[in-house]
């Protein structure tokens, strides 16, 4: 037993004096019309405390601010497994307790299952480990909460739709009688901030699982079932309690899903880990105790994993504005695109010979041919960089980690007589002769008619994708160093360029069968997820580009968290949807977040409603733009429209979204509102105000500002900011604000 004593659980702990009855651990009694089960020990923190079960399961939950108790259970999960034999305890300095177990399932599968609940000064963390007995094997490692009396709870979670079980499936009308919704849906579109009764439900985090029966080749993330974030939160809005179960976002997850019961059940369920004698498998999550609002998990978790959340250049906030995709490089209309809050160009694909291939190993004057047509240089390159920067624009370049090629073939081709340093010129001679390790092969279990969406894609061979490329795994060290390369020559031949934009994060839903991570376990065999493969590129590509002041954006069509290290900002190609809008923002409260704008139809149905969630969310839509590729064009009336709620978007330049407790009320509900911290203030877009002409808003927790605080409203369609008035009232900052066409953005800057 690793040096455990073999006494009895209750007696060690009362012994030691670190964990024992409520009263020792100087909790108060609690409250007498609640009846406490008999629990052998409490791990207490500052705010709260948690009894714990003989066997390390959760009892209940003890708030020192009144001592009531809450008759919460949670407990770590094995699917399939059962306890065999004891259960040893012992204490840990510093008032934490720890469990160790034997865990078996019916095929004969076993495992030792270490979990310790120590206390910290903000919350209660819980560490589980893992190691396995015998041979390799997997099963769903689930961590579990029950919170009592759900009927009068409420729940949130970072999702892309607030609106789960039977709350999605319900007619919008009747839930809203039902008072459940406070607002019908904009289209697709659901506000996401809106904490939810109990209800059944499976949500995805960032994706759906990769299946032989359903591999989701060319995923985009419109479902919505997926979550962002593996944060829950449970609401008590009569005491003004709220309750958050936050996982590390630093554990190294491949698939997971959240689920909720109408009985109060929370399980995040994580799948296809290895459970292994040769390396002991590690989750963390924290129970974290704070005010009644959705606000609170979230805090907790920006400030505790800032590397996950928070950019590492200060370039990435001057990117913020609306945005294009395009390969136009000719002369702007400098200020019509300033009043429409342009600032940031993500340079169409169309500049390298191929994928991948993003610089190919020439000299700053030579040419070559553009997959897009014509010809470029490094030296063009650089001068279309220096030209925007000199406008007051940005470009981020294209990259992509995972496509390669064009029109590659299957089975390989001869190769043609290049000579080494011309191999680059044929993506199927250079691929072949340099790259084949790493490409990435279709499992022969998959069912073929789920390749239907890439015709060429055949079992066995590559998985193929835009313009016949193919995929590779940026884990395999040939294709790796290749990438990483090509990020050090893209920081000396570009430094007017602001950094890269990665595309198509899609495939790493994908795993390898061909190779082996060490902890990675998909059916009955060791494999290597791409996610890993990400994990390892990005811990060497971002210093290379931080190093040098360059930002790195990317396309998350998978839309998870744990995947952000390293990176700067979004340029999201799916926000004219509700679900991605949802979740890249909750994701980007600290980050530049640049948002897809398919076509003017996505505007055409109420162009007010199109800007009002992008405000609220602080996301920037894509600008009416030359040559735009799949996206917004130029021209038309829907340039008015930007003109008009320009000078509002260029407000929130640098937003970082403010989560203190309660920061920010609409009152009588009579429109929408969220608060940020930008330079020199704060930004608060007030939308979806419908006909009122004005409301009034209440702020909590703004740093730094008073009543003599310098307000003033801009209004769509305006040209000048009128002043608004603000008062105190109470722990409150009272903003009053006009509307026009439902909408304002006001300012709040300290004098």
């Amino acid at each position: 037993m690793r040096g455990m004593k073999k006494i009895t659980v209750f007696f060690a702990l009362l012994l030691l004096g670190v964990v024992g009855p409520a009263l020792s651990a100087g909790i108060p009694e609690p409250d007498r019309n609640h009846t406490a089960p008999a629990s052998p020990f409490v791990v207490g923190t500052p705010d709260f405390a948690v009894e714990l079960t003989a066997d390390g399961h959760i009892a209940g939950l003890i708030l020192k601010r009144d001592g009531s108790r809450r008759a919460m259970l949670g407990e770590t999960r094995l699917a399939g497994c059962t306890i065999q034999g004891p259960v040893a305890a012992r204490a840990l300095p510093g008032g934490g307790a720890e469990f160790e177990k034997t865990l078996a399932d019916a095929q004969g599968h076993s495992c030792r299952l270490v979990e310790r609940f120590l206390p910290r000064p903000d919350s209660l963390r819980w560490e589980i480990e893992i190691r396995g007995a015998d041979a390799p094997w997997s099963t769903a490692v689930e961590t579990t909460l029950r919170y009592p009396e759900p009927w009068r709870r409420l729940f949130w979670s970072p999702w892309g739709d607030s609106r789960q079980g039977r709350f999605l499936k319900t007619d919008v009308t009747e839930n809203k009688a039902r008072g459940i919704l406070p607002d019908a849906p904009v289209g697709d579109w659901a506000d996401p901030l809106v904490p939810m009764p109990f209800t059944e439900a499976r949500l995805w985090f960032g994706a759906p699982a990769f299946t032989y029966d359903n591999p989701g080749l060319a995923y985009i993330p419109f479902q919505p079932d997926l979550f962002g974030i593996p944060l829950a939160t449970v609401i008590e809005p009569e005491s003004d309690l709220g309750l958050s179960l936050v996982l590390s976002p630093a554990d190294p997850y491949l698939d997971m899903t959240l689920t909720t019961s109408a009985a109060g059940d929370i399980a995040f369920s994580r799948v296809r880990h290895r459970i292994q004698d040769k390396a002991a498998l590690t989750f963390a999550a924290d129970i974290v105790v704070h005010e009644g609002d959705w606000r609170g998990g979230l805090r907790w978790m920006a400030g505790r994993y800032p590397e996950y959340f928070d950019p590492s250049v200060p370039v990435a906030d001057e990117l913020a504005g609306t945005g294009a995709y395009s390969a136009f490089e000719g002369r702007l209309d400098e200020a019509k695109m300033k009043k429409m809050a342009f600032r940031t160009n993500w340079k169409a694909s169309w500049d390298f010979p191929y994928m991948g291939v993003f610089l190919p190993p020439v000299g700053q004057g030579e040419s070559w041919t553009r997959f897009g047509g014509g010809s470029t240089s490094i030296a063009g390159i650089r001068d279309y960089c220096r030209r925007m920067r000199e406008q007051g624009f940005f470009v981020l370049n294209y990259f992509n980690v995972t496509e390669f090629g064009a029109k590659i073939l299957w089975p390989p081709p001869a190769p043609r007589p290049l000579s080494e340093a011309d191999q680059w010129k044929d993506a199927n001679t250079f691929l072949y002769g340099k790259m084949r390790d790493a490409i990435l092969h279709v499992p022969s279990r998959v069912r073929p008619e789920s390749l239907k969406i890439y015709p060429k894609t055949r079992l066995d061979g590559p998985y193929y994708t835009w313009e016949g490329g193919i995929i590779l795994d940026a884990g395999e060290p040939v294709y790796r160093d290749f990438l990483l390369d090509q990020a050090r020559r893209h920081v000396e031949a570009f430094p007017e360029s602001s950094g890269i934009c990665i595309d198509r994060m899609d495939w790493l839903r994908m795993y390898n069968e061909q190779r082996d991570d060490g902890a990675s376990w998909f059916e009955d065999r060791p494999v290597r997820s791409l996610n890993n493969s990400w994990r390892d590129l990005m811990s060497r590509l971002a210093p290379i580009m931080h190093g040098a002041g360059k930002a790195i954006f990317v396309n998350n069509h998978t839309k998870r968290i744990d995947l952000l290290r390293g990176t700067d900002g979004f340029f999201d190609e799916f926000t004219y949807r509700g679900v991605p809008l949802n979740l890249t923002a909750l994701m980007g409260v600290h980050k530049t977040v640049l948002g897809w704008t398919d076509s003017a139809e996505d505007l055409r149905a109420d162009p007010d409603a199109f800007f009002h969630k992008y405000l609220y969310l602080g996301v920037y839509p894509m600008a009416p733009y030359p040559d735009n590729d799949h996206s917004l064009v130029a021209g038309g009336w829907v340039e008015q429209a930007y003109l008009d709620y320009g000078p509002l978007l260029d407000a929130m330049r640098g937003k970082k979204w403010v989560l203190a407790p309660h920061a920010c009320a609409v009152e009588n509900g009579a429109a929408k509102a969220n608060v940020f911290q930008v330079p020199g203030g704060y930004a608060v877009p007030v939308v979806f105000g419908g006909k009122n002409k004005s409301v009034r808003v209440a702020l909590r927790g703004l740093e730094g500002l008073g009543t003599n605080a310098e307000c003033s409203v801009l209004h769509p369609g305006r040209g000048k900011a009128v002043p608004a008035a603000l008062t105190k009232r109470g722990p409150d900052l009272i903003l009053d604000v006009p509307l026009v066409r439902g909408c304002a953005m006001a300012r709040i800057r300290r004098r």
